[in-house]
């Protein structure tokens, strides 16, 4: 040890056992360790190998797990000279779609050639599309590019307040209530209206007292609630049949490419069964898709069983439809006033006669002189010609 030392070989970890010493040290090391064993007589022995050179010898005999590290490696590099996700930030009203397809049609899309990718075009190209971008940056790192972006301030929506245009009535009513933001109402609370007659007229009177009065055209602007009518009719029958769900549930995982199934494993069922679509995940890599889906289904088996229900039981299960298919006809702050229904009981079904009672907007424009054109929700009048 004082002739290694004195030698300035580097050796660590170095342990004394019952007849020796154990330590570590370099290829260097241990040609000079030998040197002063022989010298002072000691015996030296090798334990092990280690560091890089040692696994190279170690496997260098290993042809197919050296030719697949080799793989692995070229690999790793080729994938990385690929942009596999592009996102997009900052994006508030601009659709996050439409501009990840015009940056598709430049050149940048997962699966593009990194090398390919001109970002200071690409940058430019933006710019020039979008009206609404005001600053705009590509950047890539790694296997990521980035589009970072600001858009303008918003433009105000414009009102056009000109072209002359009334406010009639989209269904029969009664009127519930009546505000005129601009025009002349025509009609008031408890008045009937018909569908296309005109509640608030463009026609306004416009003068001072004394001097003569005359007649101005604006675009009428308000809202109008009526009470209106829905009838329906539904059915049930009393000899039903109902799916009963038992047995065992299987899944099945199965590969479609271009509109083409293919199942490896499938469960081995029998009767009738329900099949329903769990998942279906898309194979890719990043952003980039293959044309391959791996879709998730469920079986579940059924047996169909007879029922019967009691004319009560029809009754009030129609009276639940009816109530449904009128809601779903209203809008916010549309609400439904009341609901008769009338019965009729066949000896194999229950028929419901319903007229349910509504509280609606009614109210359309309609330009002068033309058909209406779309409903207002009291503040939106879109621009004109």
């Amino acid at each position: 040890m004082n002739m290694a030392s004195y030698r300035q070989v580097l050796f660590w970890d170095a342990k004394a056992n019952a007849t020796g010493m154990v330590m570590k040290t370099s290829w260097s090391g241990l040609r000079a360790l030998e040197y002063c064993a022989e010298k002072t007589g000691c015996h030296l022995e090798v334990v092990a190998y280690g560091g890089l050179p040692a696994k190279w010898r170690k496997y260098k005999g290993r042809q197919f797990l050296m030719a697949g590290l080799l793989f692995f490696i070229v690999g790793l590099y080729v994938l990385s000279s690929f942009v596999w996700v592009v996102d997009v930030e900052g994006n508030e009203r601009l659709s996050k779609e439409e501009l990840l397809s015009s940056c598709a049609e430049w050149g940048l899309r997962p699966g593009a050639w990194k090398a390919h990718v001109d970002t200071e075009t690409i940058t430019k190209q933006l710019l020039s599309s979008f009206a609404d971008i005001s600053w705009v940056s590509v950047s890539i790192q790694g296997t990521d590019a980035t589009i970072q972006l600001a858009e303008t301030i918003e433009k105000t929506e414009m009102i056009d307040k000109e072209t002359p245009q009334d406010i009639v009535a989209e269904k029969d009513g009664v009127i519930l209530q009546i505000t005129a933001q601009r025009g002349t109402p025509l009609v008031q609370a408890g008045d009937v209206v018909k569908a296309g007659d005109v509640l608030i007229s463009s026609e306004i009177q416009v003068g001072v007292e004394g001097e003569e009065i005359h007649s101005e055209y604006v675009a009428a602007q308000g809202s109008v609630m009526a009470r209106t009518w829905q009838n329906m009719t539904e059915e049930l029958p009393l000899q039903y049949t109902e799916k009963v769900l038992q047995g065992e549930v299987q899944k099945n995982r199965i590969w479609i490419w271009n509109d083409k199934k293919l199942d490896i494993i499938k469960p081995n069922m029998t009767g009738d069964f329900e099949t329903k679509v769990i998942s279906q995940k898309p194979l890719s890599l990043g952003d980039f898709r293959f044309p391959i889906l791996l879709q998730t289904e469920q079986y579940q088996p059924y047996i169909t069983q007879p029922k019967t229900r009691t004319v009560e039981q029809a009754k009030k299960e129609l009276e639940q439809i009816c109530n449904q298919k009128a809601k779903q006809t209203l809008q916010q702050n549309e609400t439904i006033e009341q609901i008769e229904m009338k019965y009729e009981v066949y000896t194999d079904c229950v028929r419901a006669i319903c007229k349910a009672t509504l509280s609606e907007e009614i109210a359309k424009i309609q330009r002068k002189g033309q058909d209406a054109i779309y409903e207002p929700n009291g503040t939106n009048i879109t621009t004109g010609e």
